[in-house]
């Protein structure tokens, strides 16, 4: 991929999640789930078993495999006062799409169902940007997928929420929106995302 990109990461909300090691100068998942305990737990006065189970849920989090192949990043979203603790992933192709509705037929890509809404979302860094929420059936479940897409130079930029639970959907799509808006391509000016040309 030669198209570089930003994003301006809220870490009171999001912590990036290794997908290897090692990473971003950690060797292993122990000396960065460790890390990230302790930040989580700086100035306040949490007891060891608190710092423990954040250790350990950070290292759950790093041994998730990516829902569908090719993940660039992907971000945990930190629970606040017992709110959902869920992992969304960048996924960043090539397409030979430039409209919003070439991006609707994206929407559904790799994951297959029912597109249940496609709202288009202006003010972005993308030429064309959309939210859409995907409806899916494996074999014992039911899946909502909260998209956030966007066109840029060639490539479709996805930010992905695979969740059982519609409330939850519903609770982190503002968030999930605000991290995908962050995302910045270097030598771009950002481009008024309208309707389909």
């Amino acid at each position: 991929m030669t198209l570089e990109y930003t994003i301006e990461l809220d870490h009171s909300v999001w912590i990036p999640v290794p997908l290897a090691f090692p990473w971003n100068g950690y060797e292993d998942v122990a000396s960065w789930s460790q890390d990230v305990s302790t930040a989580l737990t700086t100035g306040i006065d949490a007891p060891d078993d608190v710092r423990a189970r954040l250790r350990d849920a950070a290292q759950a989090m790093s041994e998730v495999d990516p829902p569908l192949p090719g993940a660039l990043e992907r971000f945990w979203h930190l629970p606040e006062q017992g709110g959902p603790e869920r992992l969304v992933h960048l996924y960043v192709t090539s397409t030979e799409a430039t409209t919003a509705e070439e991006l609707a037929q994206l929407a559904r890509a790799g994951v297959g169902g029912f597109v249940q809404t496609v709202t288009v979302l202006e003010d972005t860094g993308f030429d064309v940007a959309m939210r859409a929420v995907v409806l899916t059936e494996i074999p014992d479940r039911s899946l909502t997928v909260l998209r956030c897409l966007g066109l840029a130079d060639g490539y479709v930029f996805v930010i992905e929420l695979i969740e059982e639970h519609t409330a939850v959907v519903e609770e982190l799509e503002p968030v999930v929106e605000a991290l995908f808006r962050s995302i910045r391509l270097r030598g771009r000016t950002p481009v008024h995302a309208g309707a389909a040309s």
